[in-house]
């Protein structure tokens, strides 16, 4: 009598042959090797199989683990933070990007202008500092200058008086905590594009 039940577990019969010759070459690769320490294993007691049993499993458990979920849990880490540095720099270059829009909506000046502005920046600085103007450029000579004061002073450079740095030589002393030193600047011209 042929059943539909007969004829479904003929064809399982064939599926599982064919994993059947996979799993059979790769046991009989691997029988030299298991054959002695499942022995070893089956001579223990009961107790002692349990806990050998229970022992292979936590080991298994701490090597998939370390190589599969901690490395996945560490780029999941990083990125988050990295993300964050991401967005800082974005945020940097908008406030980049608005300060040079706003640069170049200034109306040009000449270099008397530029010059003028300078030198009140200059003076803003204190007393110590000095400023030696040639054609469309400038040398600062800077003494005693605090950091809060050239960091507010560099950006105002472009921004009032249209200057460009060209070249920096300061240093910060290190028993008054003040910055030293020279900034050459270019000076814009009538001719000179933004």
């Amino acid at each position: 009598m042929n059943t539909p039940f007969k004829n479904e577990s003929k064809s399982r019969k064939g599926e599982l042959s064919k994993s059947d010759k996979a799993s059979t070459s790769l046991g009989h690769l691997l029988n030299p090797v298991l054959k002695p320490i499942q022995d070893w294993i089956s001579g223990r007691s009961v107790r002692e199989q349990l806990l050998i049993k229970a022992s292979l499993f936590l080991i298994s458990l701490y090597v998939i683990f370390f190589f599969a979920i901690a490395p996945a849990l560490d780029s999941l880490h990083k990125s988050a933070a990295k993300a964050q540095v991401l967005d800082r720099q974005w945020g940097e270059l908008l406030g980049m990007q608005s300060e040079l829009k706003s640069i170049k909506s200034l109306p040009v000046m000449d270099a008397v202008q530029a010059s003028e502005k300078l030198q009140t920046l200059t003076t803003q600085l204190g007393p110590l500092n000095k400023i030696t103007l040639q054609d469309t450029s400038a040398r600062l000579q800077l003494k005693g200058v605090s950091p809060e004061s050239l960091g507010e002073f560099l950006p105002e450079l472009r921004k009032v008086a249209q200057a460009q740095v060209l070249a920096t030589n300061l240093r910060l002393d290190s028993q008054t905590k003040l910055w030293e030193g020279s900034i050459t600047v270019s000076l814009p011209s009538a001719a000179s594009n933004h």
